[in-house]
């Protein structure tokens, strides 16, 4: 029985086989610790690790002639919100919510329910029986596709096997493989359904951003290859980071020959050959294609290479269970991870959706067949970034690998995994198609034809703090030391450090940052050697109404080494910086700007 294609209209209640479950809404106050629970054996046993920023690799040796910088630097720059909550000096890893899923606390906004429970099916074992996850042996190496590579017999092939897999939503609304079922994975983990230890259970914003998706897609995908008994099935990734695959992937765009990989509450104007803005916070860039592709690529290096020198920068902040949610998001989950979301997502009000469904919110994310192959690319990321060289190697902290999560798999059996087991994605059992990929070597003119003198503005000390960034500000601002040998660079990265920032969260928020850029620059422009990141923000308030909407930041840092290599600012004292708003900016205050040696 093949599905029709998905009513457009958000207003309705949009899936409906919603999953029933026997766990009530709590806190974790009248169960058992979740170290006392979840951890590994018979998960009975309490024990505390550490929950440290650094990746334990400070002291080693970087690889000599891994990366060079020179020849592979580019023009944009990364961002990273980093943490509000200064980690503690011991922690307990985030357990598996198998107990703790609340049929009505996943919520979309303040005062909005998600319309339906987001929980799994109820469990037919008892949680502490729950097994951990096993690989299966001899199984032939699944390859991912990119997605724009792909004939039509994978479409067909793909198509098909989500036809089914929406049929069991029909046959049977408990069954965990259903596409509703698996649409609601990422709902449960990300709008507040979860709880641990009392506190609200998210995995984007921190370190487990990319091990959580990662086992998601894992799960997914063999579930995928089952239903159409073809055990080598490998998700498409959608390689938005070549020019080939800035557009909407052809096979989810053709609603009467794939109607399963067709989604109606997409942003309509993005359809066809319209090339894609992984900078994207809401408000179409107009620029010619080749503009925009360059754009594009210089984002990727910047994120990839000179905003991600180390894992703390990549990955995210450590999140472990005292320090809570949303500790702080890595370079590519910012950039362009959520800019692509928001993209596809439909626009503001668009079909009666509100809230960008579907791509364009974390509840919903799920039920668009491309979101799937947009996180196949984001964990392609992963693997890509480990072989750059330098400090870009996995995070090795106990609470980072004895994380562990809850899925079900092809044969509808409940497993938890680990976060270790997940870092070698061909131990997993998969391998992506090689493409090339051109941001490696994209270097970006610059586009100033001299040192911008610092003592023509304002210093940073006369600028800040500042209330709102309505219109573009130009700063000097002095540097901790400069003409710093390599060895020095390799040891500590020099951070451009915002302090205190305090922004509306109801809002979009982005702004730009430039360095050494001419007043009559055009801001559009980020293939270029000034460009040094961008602050975004997406509208993420507390579930709780009564808690202000107005909420701090501790810091925002990008990593500027390579970016003052590249413009010849050196052995500058002093830089100049310009702050460009782009959206929302009038919602943004700064208290103050330094700059910074850390080590990374």
């Amino acid at each position: 029985m093949a599905s029709s294609v998905i009513s457009p209209v958000c207003n309705s209640t949009p899936l409906k086989t919603p999953f029933t479950s026997t766990t009530k809404s709590s806190s974790l106050a009248s169960t058992p610790k979740p170290s006392q629970l979840f951890l590994r054996g018979k998960r009975n046993h309490s024990f505390k690790v550490s929950c440290k920023v650094s990746n334990g690799d400070e002291n080693k040796t970087v690889e000599a002639n891994s990366v060079d910088r020179r020849n592979v630097l580019l023009g944009l720059g990364g961002l990273y919100g980093a943490s509000n909550v200064v980690p503690l000096a011991s922690a307990t890893p985030i357990p598996a919510p198998t107990t703790s899923c609340s049929k009505t606390g996943a919520t979309i906004k303040p005062g909005v329910p998600v319309p339906y429970s987001c929980c799994p099916p109820p469990l037919k074992i008892d949680p502490k029986d729950i097994p951990y996850y096993k690989f299966p042996t001899g199984s032939k190496l699944r390859i991912r596709p990119a997605s724009h590579a792909v004939d039509e017999e994978y479409m067909a092939k793909y198509n098909l096997a989500i036809t089914k897999m929406k049929e069991l939503d029909v046959t049977d609304p408990d069954d965990p493989r259903g596409f509703t079922a698996q649409a609601k994975i990422h709902c449960a983990y990300c709008n507040g359904a979860y709880t641990v230890a009392g506190k609200e259970l998210q995995i984007h914003f921190s370190w487990l951003f990319f091990p959580f998706h990662r086992w998601y897609l894992y799960f997914y995908e063999r579930i995928l290859g089952s239903l159409i008994n073809d055990p080598t099935f490998g998700l498409p990734y959608w390689n938005w980071d070549h020019p080939k695959g800035m557009r909407l992937p052809h096979m989810f765009d053709q609603p009467n020959v794939y109607p399963d990989l067709y989604d109606p509450r997409r942003n309509q104007e993005h359809r066809g050959s319209v090339i894609m803005d992984l900078g994207h916070f809401g408000q179409d860039v107009k620029g010619t294609d080749l503009q925009m592709m360059s754009n594009n690529l210089t984002l990727m290096y910047r994120q990839m290479i000179t905003n991600s020198p180390c894992p703390q920068l990549f990955f995210g902040k450590p999140y472990c269970t005292e320090v809570g949610p949303k500790p702080g998001q890595g370079a590519i989950e910012n950039i362009p991870h959520t800019p692509v979301h928001i993209w596809v997502g439909s626009k503001p009000n668009e079909n009666n959706c509100k809230n960008g469904e579907d791509m364009g919110n974390f509840y919903s994310a799920g039920k668009d067949p491309a979101f799937y192959s947009h996180h196949a690319n984001v964990d392609r990321m992963w693997t890509i970034w480990k072989t750059l060289g330098g400090k870009r190697k996995d995070i090795n902290k106990p609470d980072y690998l004895n994380t562990e999560f809850f899925f079900y798999d092809e044969k509808k059996n409940p497993y938890l995994v680990k976060v270790r087991d997940c870092l070698d994605n061909k131990k997993m059992g998969y391998d992506f198609q090689a493409m090339p990929t051109p941001w490696r070597n994209f270097k970006p003119l610059k586009k100033s034809k001299s040192k911008v003198n610092a003592r023509s503005v304002q210093s940073a000390t006369q600028t800040f703090p500042i209330a709102k960034i309505d219109k573009p500000i130009t700063f000097s601002i002095k540097r901790e030391t400069s003409g710093r040998t390599q060895q020095e660079k390799d040891a500590k990265e020099e951070m451009l450090t915002f302090l205190e920032l305090n922004i509306d969260q109801r809002k979009h928020i982005r702004f730009d940052v430039f360095i050494n850029a001419d007043a009559n620059s055009n801001w559009h422009e980020l293939d270029r050697a000034e460009f040094a990141g961008s602050y975004t923000a997406l509208p993420h308030v507390h579930s709780d109404p009564s808690k202000p909407h107005v909420a701090p930041v501790a810091k925002f840092q990008l990593a500027i080494t390579e970016l003052l290599e590249e413009i010849g600012l050196e052995d500058e004292d002093d830089i100049v910086v310009t702050l460009v708003p782009k959206t929302g900016g009038e919602f943004v205050a700064i208290k103050s700007a330094v700059i910074t040696l850390e080590a990374c």
